[in-house]
């Protein structure tokens, strides 16, 4: 997944870009994950939202399930502490996290 990422932002580098991205493209860069035609509208959905700024939590943004918004609190918020991800990625942080919270606490 992480080449698609990739050149997704190479292409489109911001949510005002990638909200005006053309469909064929998106739809091509997109294509090995599936469900392309439907992910190009709603990344272009959530994109224009991002960049209206219309918004004050994540959750408002369309397509934003519990993975995109406990993401968004781990990473962007730093409210680690009060997520409990599903995600087997988000776990592994997550414990990594409370594991060297843990050693600062001791150490400290």
């Amino acid at each position: 997944m992480e080449p698609v990422v990739e050149v997704l932002f190479q292409k489109w580098p911001n949510a005002l870009a990638l909200s005006q991205a053309n469909d064929a493209d998106l739809e091509e860069t997109i294509k090995t994950l599936g469900m392309q035609k439907k992910r190009t509208q709603t990344l272009k959905r959530m994109s224009a939202q991002f960049h209206s700024a219309q918004w004050k939590d994540v959750n408002e943004l369309h397509g934003v399930g519990k993975y995109a918004s406990d993401a968004y609190r781990i990473f962007i918020l730093g409210d680690w502490r009060n997520v409990h991800p599903k995600d087997h990625a988000l776990n592994a942080y997550h414990d990594h996290l409370k594991n060297l919270y843990r050693e600062e606490t001791v150490h400290a």
